[in-house]
């Protein structure tokens, strides 16, 4: 199976700046999605900062492993019933929750900085997806779409205890309030799930800026309606803008490709 991927994040129509970042590292297979948050431009420095943080220890932690087989984890326990490539992601974000913590503490000009985080590293024919926040990633297959991440939120965290649904939390003065985001406090727990791959697949990292603006439905359409992942990624981004634009925009699609004969099956069922 082959890797295919792009990204696109945009400012939107009603904001100036734009506080989202992406990271989209096919050598490697990483790619990240970060919705920052922050007065004074802080929140841009602190979803780059976790991009590039996650990336580099990744990396270093991927290459370790190949030359020497040296599975120890560099920042916080590790978790037995994880994959030790999991382990790393989760030790990444760790890393990347301190140090923003840290310069948030060090700085006025960064003061109550934070970031949602969400990646995924494709190693070995299967996706590892760890998250922190509302920003999400999403599974497209056999045309049916599948939330991955779960939001870390006020109205998710209501909607999980059965005390509202989810057409009331579009409308509660509490969906904007996130529990958990990188940054805000000394520690952090990812959640963390681990998927095989298969030929055909479309995964999609988003921000809310991405999902607020478009249902799931226009999100399955515009994957699987044809195109590269860089034009599918532009597309998601143009719907949201046209919907209004609300707020950043910020989309990485990956799609997993396989032989010929299975490509075709794929897309006679997409026409089914």
């Amino acid at each position: 199976m082959t890797l295919e991927y792009g990204g696109v994040t945009d400012p939107g129509k009603v904001r100036t700046n734009n506080e989202d970042h992406i990271l989209v590292d096919g050598k490697n297979g990483i790619f990240i999605v970060a919705d920052g948050m922050g007065g004074h431009n802080s929140g841009e420095v602190a979803s780059k900062m976790a991009c590039d943080i996650i990336s580099k220890n990744l990396e270093a932690a991927m290459a370790r492993k190949a030359q020497a087989d040296r599975t120890q984890i560099v920042f916080g326990d590790n978790d037995p019933a994880l994959s030790v490539v999991a382990n790393h992601a989760v030790s990444s974000i760790r890393l990347a929750n301190q140090v923003i913590y840290e310069a948030s503490l060090s700085y006025s000009q960064n003061k109550g900085m934070g970031t949602t985080l969400v990646l995924t590293l494709y190693h070995n024919n299967s996706y590892i997806i760890g998250w922190v926040g509302d920003s999400r990633a999403y599974l497209a297959r056999h045309n049916r779409l599948q939330q991955l991440t779960n939001d870390h939120s006020v109205v998710q965290e209501q909607i999980d205890k059965g005390f509202i649904t989810p057409q009331q939390a579009e409308k509660s003065e509490y969906k904007n309030v996130l529990t958990k985001a990188l940054g805000t406090d000394a520690s952090i727990k990812p959640d963390v799930v681990e998927t095989p791959a298969f030929p055909g697949d479309y995964v999609l990292l988003c921000t809310d800026g991405l999902t607020k603006m478009l249902s799931d439905a226009q999100i399955l359409e515009t994957l699987t309606g044809g195109g590269g992942p860089q034009e599918i990624a532009a597309k998601l981004a143009a719907r949201a803008n046209s919907a209004g634009g609300r707020d950043n925009v910020s989309a990485v699609v990956l799609h997993v490709k396989g032989n010929t004969v299975w490509d075709k099956l794929v897309d006679s069922i997409r026409k089914l």
